[in-house]
């Protein structure tokens, strides 16, 4: 059974109706902070989640362009994220729906209900991110930086119908195991029918260990009628400045990921790392229809942060001493390398191209450093800001064709969410 509701945004609307509606009807409803309503008798409580983001991206030194095409020097400003939701739970049942008015593509964000069964077996049901890259798992609103690293945005899967089973069976040990439709609905690699597994284990009281793993089917589209071609499934190379590096292949068949992480916090700091491999089959994607090397995409990111007003690091942030109170707030510094880079798995015999449908695969990589302030006056707002430098492995195949780096590009952000 595929739960798929045809217009998510009714289900928003049904449930604040209906919790309107009982709170008024009935004796012994409440409402507490954060815009939560609840009933204690029932243990029935829902509450509204939402948050809104604000961006600045300028590109500091990148081409100029010309007459016939526009440079990639500039500002912009956007609306990034307006999200609105609603989560609640009751007895063991717990849920949450979310979606974003102000996406330009799928509005829809998660819609699932989740069943405590024991402390070792929850059971999920309905569309949200698939288990592997610790950092996607992470909401957008929480991260460290104003962008995920390229391997959370571009190597990890992102979200999906599915069925999903999790709970902690041991001590300090976690699980997440469950079968999807895809590997991202919305994206154009989607994969078909996707299982995924995400293992974590805390070794140390402030040391955690993780490994994912994901394995989908990829099916090349057939070849087109007319003008219109066969698009490309591969996965995308498109660095933190959002310029893409290595276009998407032609690929048909495996495609599985291999991950592992590390995180470790005391106090104020907290350091991060992760790694993360995917490989994907070529099959009959050759120019005469003949089968490929495949084709492999690995990124790797490292990252640290201190809380330098000494508040702990938690993965909600709450200044100790706000604004409001006289105190200065939450500050952090931060700082993270990574580097994302695509090739293929075979010998390297021969001239090496950039074709989607090329044997050998010029090999293309972008190493980025990212230095990060973070300010929360209080803890329903937080204003971010970052600069961003980028080398690119092939001068070729960089934003100014002959100059590797250094790239910079220069990020803001204002967040505001319910407190």
């Amino acid at each position: 059974m595929r739960l798929r509701p045809r217009h998510p945004g009714i289900v928003l609307t049904v449930l604040a109706f209906a919790s309107s509606g009982t709170a008024g009807a009935q004796e012994g409803w409440q409402f507490g902070p954060s815009l939560e309503l609840r009933r204690a008798d029932s243990g029935f409580k829902v509450r509204v989640n939402s948050y809104a983001q604000g961006d600045v991206r300028s590109r500091r030194n990148f081409t100029d362009g010309d007459d016939e095409e526009p440079g990639l020097n500039g500002t912009e400003t956007l609306l990034r994220r307006a999200r609105i939701g609603l989560e609640g739970e009751w007895r063991r049942l717990s849920f949450e729906a979310m979606v974003d008015p102000s996406d330009e593509g799928e509005k829809l964000k998660d819609l699932y209900a989740e069943l405590r069964v024991a402390k070792a077996l929850r059971i999920r049901g309905g569309h949200f991110k698939v288990p592997v890259s610790p950092e996607f798992l992470t909401s957008i609103a929480k991260t460290d930086f104003i962008e995920r690293s390229m391997l959370a945005t571009h190597l990890a899967p992102a979200r999906d119908w599915g069925v999903m089973a999790s709970g902690a069976p041991f001590k300090r040990f976690d699980y997440m195991v469950g079968i999807f439709e895809g590997d991202g609905r919305t994206q154009r690699a989607r994969a078909d029918r996707t299982v995924a597994a995400r293992l974590e284990y805390g070794a140390l009281k402030s040391l955690d260990l993780g490994a994912s793993f994901s394995q989908g089917d990829v099916t090349a589209d057939a070849d087109g009628e007319g003008d219109v071609g066969p698009v490309p499934r591969g996965l995308p190379g498109i660095g933190a400045s959002q310029f893409r590096f290595y276009d998407p292949h032609f690929v048909d068949g495996r495609r599985r990921r291999l991950g592992a992480d590390a995180r470790w916090t005391r106090g104020p700091v907290s350091v991060r790392g992760e790694w993360l491999r995917a490989t994907e089959e070529r099959r009959g994607q050759g120019p005469v229809f003949e089968d490929l090397p495949g084709e492999t995409g690995q990124g790797w990111v490292a990252s640290a942060t201190w809380l330098v007003t000494g508040d702990k690091k938690s993965r909600t942030i709450r200044p100790a001493r706000p604004l409001s109170k006289g105190g200065p707030g939450a500050l952090e510094i931060g700082a993270r390398y990574e580097s994302l880079r695509f090739d293929d798995d075979g010998d390297g015999a021969g001239f090496a191209g950039v074709g989607n449908r090329a044997r050998n695969i010029r090999a293309a990589a972008d190493r980025t450093f990212t230095g990060g302030l973070s300010w929360w006056p209080e803890s329903w707002v937080r204003l971010v800001g970052n600069v961003v430098l980028e080398h690119f492995e092939d001068a070729l195949l960089a934003p100014e064709p002959g100059r590797q780096g250094q790239y910079a590009t220069i990020l803001g952000r204002i967040q505001v969410q319910l407190p």
